[in-house]
């Protein structure tokens, strides 16, 4: 599970585990329980922000990769305009296909 910044991730779960302070400075939450709720709640924070992460990027990867095909298919189209007007207005022939 891949986080691209573990800063906020470690903040949140400090502040998940805030509300455990006043019972660990009574000494009614002894040290090694604290801790453990500490790391459970670093373990769930990692895991939702690798999820949301994970859903984004590939949001971000489909986007992109729409972005280079429209971009193709444009310079494809202005490429065809000009070999049309070069050509007087006549359809080149189709190049060969290669399999």
């Amino acid at each position: 599970m891949k986080v691209r910044h573990a800063g906020p991730v470690v903040a949140v779960a400090i502040l998940l585990s805030l509300p455990m302070a006043p019972g660990i400075l009574d000494g009614a939450i002894p040290p090694t329980d604290a801790l453990v709720r500490f790391l459970i709640a670093l373990l769930l924070c990692w895991g939702g922000a690798a999820l949301v992460g994970g859903v984004t990027t590939r949001y971000i990867e489909q986007a992109r990769r729409a972005q280079v095909v429209r971009m193709v298919e444009q310079a494809r189209r202005s490429a065809m305009d000009r070999s049309r007007e070069q050509s007087g207005g006549q359809f080149p022939p189709e190049p060969p296909h290669l399999g």
